[in-house]
């Protein structure tokens, strides 16, 4: 008899259905795409890892042989072992292992040590790998936050079952109230309030099985479809990236079925417990007063005075309408509110960052460098190759200079009287200044240049030229002051200091050079200085000079730097107004520079090139591809948000075609119940847009003025064109579903809707 009475309902409440449908094909596709996702991202870690590190969960280094090598191999958890030639070496093997089971590999691998006869010093672990199969380590607590990855995705999980439950739930509440007269006449004729509640429960899992399967697929197919994308637009940031290819685990659509039925059942329990407990005689009146009941308060305060001033009297209905509808579109109205917010917030984020790092990177150094050259694993002294750089055509200016990290003894009397007064090393951190029985040891970065630059830098600071002393960027920064932006300093050292005493990383050893001249200025180099340690005294080195004194310091980089500054016509603006062609053309004879200086230098030298323009352009690349994807995110949650509005429009067809038979036979025209309809669409898309505008603005300040940006510079950068699509999309889907349900409506007979009993 239930499944006669199911086959025969479905067939004439398909409006209902397909509407509990759809919302449970949303939610399987959401839930899906998800897990596809987050299982894809995972695996491309572990293929990038197991490409660049190794595939071995852990390796045993020390003295075996093939006996025990043997035994490795038949412990019951190994799948693989063996010996690397590469890192083997005196007689000692290192032997790669792989686990059947990673997750017990702290475990299991001491006891594979002691199979060998070797201890669990031998054993070296692939933490990086390991991290990703959520091996932990019980005697390190911190290894647990291996686990914070699955903890997040399982909240974000969580998250949205619960925004779908809270979405979907009204189309079932839609479906279950559409036939509350027949369930009063069932009951009324013996039927147990449990027996309908498992009846309502066995259609709901009959309107989900084909849905939820499509919706799976479909996100499975979505997420390779988003994968080629990510690839896609990574490629172009990011140069040499590995290709993420796409995978699908049985634990995949395993899951999203799990949680595709949690929630459809946790949609569905609410509406049937409720519904199977109404009296009979409730029931067959209909006393859930969906119609023409308004609530006491309205939707939007204020909303019917205003779209009565607007719209007159079928803007008032319209307010009332959606006051007593408020509950079901309440959730659509958040969601929308929340992605709004979310897509605002990432598009403004990215939009202060690209700001951020265009004021502080790029237009900081426009002038100091064109081309950067990084000469791997050579000294300063080993590089022969200054002339044949400078003579290069298209060189104006070759910087080349190696890095060195040393510390500076500072006597009490060497500081110079303004940073005295402003508290000298009072405020300072122990790990960048060191109390001693002498002074103070700072820290001391030593850019080492080579001579003919040296000399230039002596020039410019209007010293003596001379390779027997070294130059000291005597400032320090003023700490009193937060704001980063503006650099406020203080003279570092009194300058009738004649010598500076260095010291290695470690305070010993100990070199006393000749001060040629302490500078106000910092040299034109590509490099920061002073952001996070403020009392870091820079000294500047010629090669030679370095040469004598390297062995006691110590401390240098192994690579050194060439800093190159082409040679670029003056533009011409008034043939290029907008300066793309010029920059075309400066990119045009950078590339080239940077093939010839490759060309030239990769014969001899393992080398790495940049340019300037280049990186601002894979900088932007950057900050788009991420800023395209978190959006991308946030448009699923708006999607949702939609996905609700639809619902509420279309779901409440069946009640409301006799609150509009109503309206007509009151005298209203098709023309105001349509006004009605529009009314309702703009209210419930403006909602959350009115909501979502003055967050993001008090968010985007707040965001400028933490880091100490002019929040004016915010208008001409403010990320308008998308916020506005994404406005314009909600609105216009809003729209959409509001016109399909007024076109459903229109259609109705008047005569006839009145008559029929069923639509109560």
């Amino acid at each position: 008899m239930w499944r006669e009475y199911l086959g025969h309902d479905l067939r004439n409440n398909r409006g209902a259905a397909w509407t509990v449908m759809t919302a449970v094909f949303i939610s399987a596709l959401f839930l899906s795409l998800l897990c596809s996702i987050f299982y894809n991202v995972w695996n491309y870690e572990v293929m990038r890892i197991r490409e660049e590190e190794g595939g071995f969960h852990a390796r045993l280094e020390g003295r075996m042989g093939m006996e025990e090598l043997d035994l490795v191999r038949g412990y019951a958890n190994v799948e693989s072992a063996a010996v690397n030639p590469e890192e083997s070496r005196d007689g000692e093997w290192t032997v790669d292992i792989r686990l059947y089971n990673p997750s017990s590999a702290y475990e299991d691998l001491p006891r594979i040590a002691r199979l060998a006869g070797l201890g669990e010093g031998n054993v070296v672990y692939h933490t990086s790998l390991l991290n990703l199969y959520f091996a932990v380590d019980a005697r390190y607590p911190d290894s647990i936050e291996a686990w914070g990855v699955l903890v997040l995705f399982g909240g974000v999980l969580a998250a949205a079952c619960f925004s779908l439950i809270l979405i979907i739930r009204h189309a079932f509440a839609v479906l279950m109230e559409s036939k509350i007269r027949q369930l009063g006449i069932l009951s009324s004729v013996g039927a147990a309030p449990g027996q309908i509640k498992r009846m309502l429960l066995k259609e709901t899992a009959a309107l989900c099985l084909l849905p939820g399967a499509l919706g799976i697929g479909a996100g499975i197919l979505g997420s390779a479809g988003v994968l080629a994308w990510g690839n896609f637009i990574a490629d172009q940031a990011i140069e040499g990236r590995m290709m993420a290819e796409f995978a699908c685990h049985l634990l995949v659509p395993g899951t999203a079925a799990f949680l595709t039925g949690v929630t459809a059942f946790f949609s569905a329990w609410g509406p049937a417990r409720r519904l199977s407990r109404i009296s009979p005689l409730e029931a067959i009146r209909d006393s859930r007063k969906m119609e023409g009941v308004r609530g006491k308060r309205s939707f939007l305060p204020g909303s019917s005075f205003i779209l009565r001033l607007i719209f007159g009297i079928p803007g008032e209905l319209a307010a009332s309408g959606l006051s007593a509808r408020k509950k079901a579109v309440r959730t659509a109205s958040l969601s929308l509110a929340f992605s709004l917010i979310s897509f605002g917030l990432v598009q403004c984020f990215f939009a202060i960052s690209s700001l951020n790092t265009q004021i502080t990177y790029f237009d900081r150094f426009r002038n100091v460098w064109d081309v950067m050259v990084t000469v791997k694993e050579t000294e300063i002294g080993r590089f022969y190759d200054e002339e044949a750089v400078r003579s290069l055509p298209g060189v104006r200016e070759a910087v080349i200079y190696q890095k060195a990290e040393t510390r500076r003894l500072v006597r009490p009397g060497e500081l110079s009287r303004e940073f005295q007064a402003a508290g000298g090393f009072t405020d300072a951190s122990e790990a960048f200044v060191q109390k001693t029985e002498e002074g103070w040891l700072v820290n001391a970065p030593i850019y080492i240049l080579d001579d003919e630059s040296f000399l230039r830098c002596c020039r410019q600071n209007g010293a003596r030229e001379s390779l027997e002393g070294v130059i000291i960027f005597n400032q320090v920064r003023d700490d009193r002051d937060p704001n980063f932006r503006i650099y406020h300093s203080l003279p570092y050292l009194d300058e009738t200091v004649p010598e500076t005493v260095l010291k290695d990383e470690a305070g010993n050893g100990c070199v006393t050079l000749p001060v040629l001249c302490y500078s106000p200025s910092f040299p034109n180099l590509k490099e920061e200085y002073q952001t996070q340690d403020y009392y870091e005294m820079l000294h500047i080195f010629p090669a030679s000079l370095w040469e004598t004194v390297k062995e006691t310091v110590g401390g240098a980089e192994g690579d050194c730097f060439i800093q190159v500054k082409a040679e670029m016509p003056e533009r011409e603006d008034s043939t290029d107004p907008s300066g793309r062609q010029q920059n075309q053309q400066e990119a045009f004879r950078l590339e080239r520079l940077e093939d010839e200086l490759s060309g030239l230098l990769g014969r001899r030298y393992q080398v790495e090139t940049e340019n300037r323009i280049q990186e601002k352009q894979e900088s932007d690349r950057a900050n788009q591809a991420l800023a395209a994807i978190l959006g991308s995110f946030c448009v699923l949650i708006g999607v949702i948000g939609i996905s609700g509005v639809f619902f509420n429009a279309l779901g409440f067809i069946r009640q409301r075609r006799r609150e509009m038979a109503r309206y007509l036979s009151v005298g209203m025209t098709p023309g105001e119940i349509r006004t009605m309809f529009l009314a309702e669409a703009l209210v419930l898309a403006g909602r959350p847009v009115l909501a979502a505008l003055p967050v993001l603005a008090a968010a985007s300040w707040f965001f400028m003025k933490w880091t100490y940006l002019d929040p004016r510079l915010l208008l001409e950068n403010a990320p308008v064109i998308p916020v506005g699509i994404f406005i314009l999309a909600v609105f216009a889907f809003t729209g959409l579903a509001f016109w399909l349900g007024w076109r459903t409506v229109s259609k109705m007979d008047l005569a006839e809707v009145l008559r029929d009993e069923t639509f109560m």
